[in-house]
């Protein structure tokens, strides 16, 4: 397991990356793997076949499992409006994001009963 050097956001829960990032604002390891892509599958396993992670905070160098979900790239592109967002009626572990859920800075909503957890 690849330990992540990260800074844990006390408000949002996210996890951010202090080393290298890339030209889109991605954690970037040594190797040019993503980190939000190792932490993925470090914590949560393979990313499913023709699916791509979405950012539930929005925060490109968060690297936090449970802000991670992996979902299609229609789902992800539709995700990008503020209106498929606050539509969203519960996180992936099925907590009601209209009474647990929190806006980050950059318009995403994360759970927090899921920030309560470990990952």
């Amino acid at each position: 397991m690849i330990e992540l050097d990260v800074e844990r956001d006390p408000v949002f829960g996210c996890w951010l990356w202090n080393g290298r990032r890339d030209s889109d604002g991605y954690g970037v390891l040594y190797s040019g793997a993503r980190v939000h892509l190792v932490s993925y599958a470090q914590h949560l396993g393979a990313i499913p076949r023709a699916h791509e992670l979405d950012h539930l905070c929005r925060r490109r160098a968060c690297c936090r499992p449970s802000h991670l979900e992996a979902v299609t790239r229609t789902q992800n592109e539709l995700r990008k409006a503020w209106r498929h967002r606050v539509r969203r009626a519960t996180c992936p572990r099925g907590h009601d994001t209209k009474l647990h859920g929190i806006v980050t800075p950059e318009g995403g909503v994360v759970c927090r009963e899921c920030n309560r957890g470990q990952v």
